[in-house]
């Protein structure tokens, strides 16, 4: 499977042979094409929710993330670049909807504590680590499983979600001093478990 981005290969609903792609439906809903953002939506929104509770155990800010990232979907399908730049729709849509997370911290962050994220669940890997798993080496992937979890949690979002340090600190609830410290202990964890 060729990797064409951040999240290539990963999807919450398998489309039927002939279906438009998820590339293909954001180009749609662009033109203002409802049913094209139906069937976008009913493909992403279970496995966006799903990776938001990971990160954010409050279900009213999932609820208005998710809400937030469908109405900028609507808004700014225009303005995906897809294959032009080696971006996926769902690595598109999984940018929008971290970015809304943060902000939705940020704005809590003002009137209470904010949120604590949500413990990594350990029955089952999550569809992101799966994605990552087949691409990297195995050599790499058993290295970022013994990562301590706050290290992994740090690398996968500076990393795979492509969010900056200040992002990150929000996200997880962390001084930006503290992000960059442990992004520094997890790249000096796997360099050592990769030699």
């Amino acid at each position: 499977m060729r990797r064409t981005g951040r999240l290539a290969g990963v999807r919450a609903v398998r489309k039927a042979p002939g279906e438009p792609d998820e590339e293909r439906l954001v180009r749609l809903v662009a033109r203002g094409d409802r049913a094209a953002f139906e069937e976008l939506y009913r493909r992403t929104a279970p496995w966006l929710a799903v990776r938001l509770r990971r990160r954010c155990a409050d279900e009213q800010i999932v609820a208005e993330v998710m809400q937030e990232t469908y109405l900028a979907v609507w808004r700014a399908a225009g303005a995906f670049a897809g294959d032009a730049v080696g971006g996926t729709a769902v690595g598109w849509l999984w940018t929008i909807a971290a970015r809304r997370l943060v902000d939705a911290f940020r704005r809590r962050a003002h009137h209470a504590a904010p949120p604590s994220a949500a413990a990594p669940a350990a029955a089952a890997p999550a569809a992101e680590e799966e994605a990552l798993a087949a691409t990297v080496g195995e050599d790499v992937g058993d290295a970022l499983r013994r990562l301590a979890p706050e290290l992994r949690d740090v690398l996968q979002a500076l990393v795979l979600d492509g969010l900056s340090v200040r992002e990150t600190a929000v996200l997880l609830g962390l001084p930006e001093g503290t992000v960059k410290t442990r992004a520094r202990r997890a790249r000096i964890a796997m360099r050592k478990a990769l030699v």
